[in-house]
């Protein structure tokens, strides 16, 4: 525009005139469109989460086996819809921007050009000026809007939503922070003095003055009826949490001092929605010591002990095979083979240097049978290391050093398990209960056999 004056200062004005008029009528078009979407952000996760639901294999079956297919793609166009009805509009509205800049456009530059023509026809400007004064002309036009403002336009759309979650999820006062080296085992004991717990935004308390000692190189089970806080428990002691009030001691040093990376890596944990990554076999054990993933013998011993050898053996490439349906030659473990994976992996972070291992009711979902078979394993596997059990079933945790029942957010009992069947309190009710009803169910399995054998000799 500035190389426009030299040759007529209005058509310089009037061209940077009407290309800023047009940028800015169609950023506001495009930033009130934007905005739109961004008003049903709640509505796209809804429709996200359907598409996810119908596609993804997880609850394929139980929607083929209820019917719900169609349910669920309707619920997905609905809200589709929904969320895209403003968008659709504004679309509409804005669909003669286009046309009308493009005219605008037209008119100008033509003129311009038209003008610089003639201009040179009748010898006013020579013809190295006419190729200076069109490009010129053309330059200005890059003043309207191109791809780069669009891109920019729906980029910072997030920004706002951005900056409103970070004021929503605290300030960085909160933050788990620490400086302390965490070397060493815990030689002595883990202590929690008076620790209370709640929850951000929540009004109860998890725990309430809770006072419990994990003894250096023992084994731990911590019982309690669902809600008691056994999950939230490990993950103060991971410091996932810090306490709201209270302590956690580690050899007499506060958590709240020590680095949580550095503390975290001296946890090795099994929790019972482990993580199955969709990765190869690997990199599923391998990551119990991420710095130590390419190390194979030390793979291939936390596997033998953990009983997955026969298992990465079976596998169509060994330790290469992705452990996912989802790929090509991939496959997809039972869930008691995940069950080895996942000690493995425990093994190789003790192995690199946890010397804390936590399960926390990772066989919920196995039967009486295999879950005895795999904490008998893992308690072998883990004499002398200081040791955290959580489970629903007494039939596992009665073989631990120690027995803590948690209930109202504090240790109500404590003791091995002879001391607390003799007691007669909350831990030998909860035991006589579940023990007469895995009783009760193998009456009638006893019944059922001797009439299928009567059946046969008759």
């Amino acid at each position: 525009a500035a190389l426009l004056v030299a040759f007529r200062w209005w058509l310089a004005l009037a061209l940077l005139a009407v290309h800023t008029g047009m940028h800015a009528l169609l950023s506001a078009n495009l930033a009130h469109t934007v905005g739109a979407l961004r008003g049903h952000a709640r509505r796209f996760r809804r429709t996200s989460y359907f598409r996810d639901l119908a596609l993804t294999p997880a609850a394929g079956k139980e929607l083929r086996v209820f019917g719900l297919a169609s349910w669920v793609g309707e619920r997905f166009g609905a809200d589709w819809r929904k969320a895209m009805a403003q968008f659709w509009i504004d679309r509409r509205r804005g669909r003669w921007l286009g046309a009308a800049y493009a005219l605008v456009v037209l008119v100008a530059q033509g003129g311009a050009y038209a003008l610089l023509g003639r201009s040179a026809v009748q010898g006013e400007i020579s013809l190295g000026e006419l190729t200076a004064f069109a490009t010129a002309v053309a330059g200005v036009g890059t003043v309207s809007i191109g791809i780069d403002d669009i891109n920019i336009s729906y980029g910072t759309a997030a920004v706002p939503a951005a900056l409103a979650l970070e004021q929503a999820t605290g300030t960085a006062g909160s933050a788990i922070v620490g400086r302390l080296p965490a070397s060493g085992l815990p030689s002595d004991c883990i202590r929690f003095e008076g620790v209370s717990f709640r929850y951000g935004g929540g009004h109860d308390e998890v725990f309430h003055s809770l006072n419990l000692e994990i003894p250096a190189g023992r084994s731990l089970a911590v019982v309690g009826s669902n809600g008691a806080g056994k999950t939230t428990l490990v993950k103060l002691l991971c410091r996932l949490y810090d306490p709201t009030a209270g302590r956690v001691l580690v050899d007499g040093i506060d958590l709240a001092d020590v680095d949580p990376g550095a503390w975290q890596r001296r946890i090795a944990v099994i929790f019972q929605d482990f993580t199955r990554y969709e990765l190869s076999v690997a990199d599923n054990i391998g990551f119990g010591a991420i710095d130590r993933l390419g190390d194979r013998e030390l793979l291939q011993f936390a596997a033998e002990r953990a009983g997955a050898t026969g298992i990465i053996a079976s596998l169509p490439s060994s330790w290469d095979t992705v452990l996912s349906g989802r790929f090509r030659g991939g496959v997809d473990l039972s869930g008691g083979q995940w069950q080895r994976v996942a000690l493995a992996r425990a093994l190789v972070a003790v192995e690199a240097g946890a010397g804390v291992l936590v399960l926390d009711e990772p066989t919920a979902a196995l039967d009486v049978r295999a879950e005895h078979v795999f904490y008998d394993r893992f308690l072998e596997l883990t004499e002398g290391i200081t040791t955290v059990v959580i489970s629903h079933r007494f039939s596992t945790v009665r073989r631990a050093d120690r027995i803590v029942v948690i209930e109202h957010g504090r240790v109500i009992e404590e003791g091995d398990h002879e001391s607390l069947l003799a007691a007669g309190n909350r831990y030998a009710h909860m035991f006589n209960l579940q023990a007469a009803r895995f009783s009760n169910r193998s009456e009638v399995a006893g019944r059922e056999n001797a009439v299928e054998h009567e059946a046969s000799d008759g």
